[in-house]
């Protein structure tokens, strides 16, 4: 595949190849690797099925199109579209070398930088939900109570089941109360998490588009807001959503498009409750990581359903 890339952009060196991710999912199908060509990086992302299901194929048109729509945006942007293979089996595409949403709000402690985080990432989603004419469309939430009831059917589940049920019984009335409103639909970014967003200096970027589609813009905006758990806050800064209020302020200052309140509280509630009882006996027990998160997701779920 190197190979490959390095006659097709002419290269007659030696490139420099790093595997910088292999999926948790599908560690032997999909990966990315980091290729220097001289003084140019690229990002190979590597799915050795999609000869078959072209799924990479349908990625690298779909980032064309979006990479030029983002041009008509100041300091924003995407990755830039270089290179698909003969079997569509990977593409090239420029590496962008910056720290992640995630990564500078995890390292800073400073409130200014932390919100405007926040405020970048609105600005980005803005962009995004505006590649496509938006729609109304009703909102469907039973989805979430039975992704609940999955994982404590599961067996695995390290959350206390007896709290994980009154929480879904919660979530369930309250997915009742908003069932077939209708909201914006949009062509959604599909996985818009923090570790999917690189701060760079003026211009900010949002990346790894594979699940990209038409869906309401609601889930991309919780998809976002939900890193806000990794943030220690004082039980009078969470909002009723169970995330921090001044944070989901900033992120509306640069997103712009209208969300009806109701329903991102029922989704962001809902979101909360399934990364909970997603946590296993086993990841509890064996990684610090879950543990943390386990306390800060009880800590803003016993706000969000109990006040």
């Amino acid at each position: 595949m190197v190979r490959e890339f390095a006659q097709a952009m002419a290269f007659t060196g030696t490139p420099d190849v790093v595997r910088i991710f292999t999926s948790h999912l599908l560690p032997l199908e999909r990966q990315v690797l980091r290729v220097t060509l001289g003084e140019q990086i690229y990002a190979l992302k590597l799915d050795f099925t999609s000869d078959v299901t072209e799924r990479l194929a349908h990625e690298f048109e779909g980032l064309k199109k979006l990479s030029a729509h983002f041009l008509t945006y100041d300091k924003l942007g995407t990755a830039t579209p270089v290179y698909l293979s003969k079997s569509g089996t990977f593409f090239a595409m420029n590496f962008l070398d910056f720290r992640t949403a995630g990564q500078r709000l995890k390292e800073s402690q400073q409130i200014q930088t932390t919100r405007q985080v926040y405020r970048r990432a609105g600005l980005w989603l803005t962009a995004m939900h505006e590649f496509k004419p938006q729609k109304r469309s009703p909102f469907y939430g039973e989805w979430m109570p039975l992704e609940v009831d999955a994982r404590i059917d599961d067996g695995q589940m390290h959350a206390p089941a007896n709290d994980v049920v009154r929480m879904r019984d919660i979530l369930a009335e309250q997915i009742d109360d908003v069932q077939m409103v209708k909201d914006t639909r949009v062509w959604s970014h599909g996985d818009f998490h923090s570790e999917n967003i690189m701060l760079g200096p003026g211009m900010t970027y949002a990346f790894d588009l594979t699940e990209a589609r038409m869906k309401l813009a609601v889930y991309d905006v919780v998809d976002f807001l939900k890193v806000d758990i990794y943030r220690q806050m004082p039980g009078e800064g969470i909002d009723s959503s169970g995330i921090i209020a001044s944070h989901r302020e900033m992120f509306f200052k640069g997103y712009k498009h209208g969300i009806k309140p109701e329903l991102f509280e029922v989704a962001m509630r809902g979101r909360l409750l399934i990364d909970w009882a997603s946590i296993t006996k086993n990841g509890f027990k064996d990684r610090e990581g879950q543990r943390l998160r386990f306390l800060r997701l009880k800590e803003r779920l016993d706000i969000a359903f109990f006040g």
